[in-house]
């Protein structure tokens, strides 16, 4: 069984990574993006963020790639020969579409909507941070998702979150490990290998059946049960969202901060 801080440390550092991405997103949005020429200036930003994402998401994948070895090792899984998954290939259009989406149309979106020019450039650089993060976390993520489902050793996972997780977070790490065998039918808390933009939760990998609660995620299930008491379906979801939101959020702290 891995160590207990493993997971926490192994979220830290993709957080980190993430963090060093939007530096440099924002430093490229604020030198080359001219508010008063978007369309003239917006290929030279989009060259420059390319390769920042491509780079973060090979960092991302090759951290996961490690850590996922070192979780085996640590679980004493035998040696076997067996190589973690890459993460799916990011598709050219796909990355210039997300670029184009929360950069120069939602600047544009947001002078229609009434925005000062440094508001609009304000509300594009939240959008593009948090799509150029998802899409290289998605790198380490795609990794742990994809060696967790054909390695024959894992049992499941289960979902890390970082030190403020919004409540539907929240409610995917109160599942705690979620096993690959285990029927969700009656669950209303899945979707756990789903992620949001500005998402900092991260999967881990478990290699017995009787894996720890990782975190607060313990917390959380004792939480989940009471609060939805009663409740099912999307009933016990909205039940759990809202008292997350009016003073469970507040309550809890992640065991580190990134």
């Amino acid at each position: 069984m891995a160590s207990p801080e493993a997971p926490q440390r192994y979220r830290r550092i993709q957080a980190l990574a993430a963090a060093r991405l939007a530096q440099q997103v924002l430093q490229v949005w604020r030198e080359l993006m001219n508010p008063a020429k978007v369309d003239a200036s917006w290929p030279a930003v989009r060259a420059a963020l390319t390769p920042l994402v491509r780079q973060a998401r090979e960092q991302s994948a090759a951290l996961a790639e490690s850590s996922y070895m070192n979780a085996r090792r640590e679980a004493g899984v035998n040696e076997d020969g067996f190589t973690p998954e890459g993460p799916l290939p990011l598709l050219a259009k796909r990355l210039e579409s997300a670029l184009d989406v929360t950069g120069p149309v939602e600047f544009k979106k947001a002078i229609a909507a009434g925005k000062t020019p440094q508001q609009a450039m304000d509300a594009a650089a939240v959008r593009l941070v948090g799509s150029t993060q998802y899409l290289a976390l998605e790198g380490g993520r795609q990794v742990m998702q994809r060696s967790i489902e054909v390695d024959e050793q894992a049992t499941g996972w289960a979902r890390v979150t970082d030190a403020d997780p919004c409540a539907w977070c929240a409610m995917l790490a109160s599942r705690g490990p979620v096993y690959k065998s285990a029927k969700t039918a009656g669950d209303p808390r899945q979707g756990g290998n789903r992620y949001h933009d500005h998402c900092g939760c991260q999967a881990w990998p478990a290699f017995t059946n009787d894996e720890p609660f990782i975190g607060v995620a313990e917390q959380l299930y004792d939480d989940w049960l009471r609060t939805t008491r009663g409740r099912g379906g999307t009933h016990a979801v909205n039940a759990f969202r809202r008292w997350w939101e009016s003073e469970g959020r507040a309550a809890y702290t992640a065991p580190d901060r990134p």
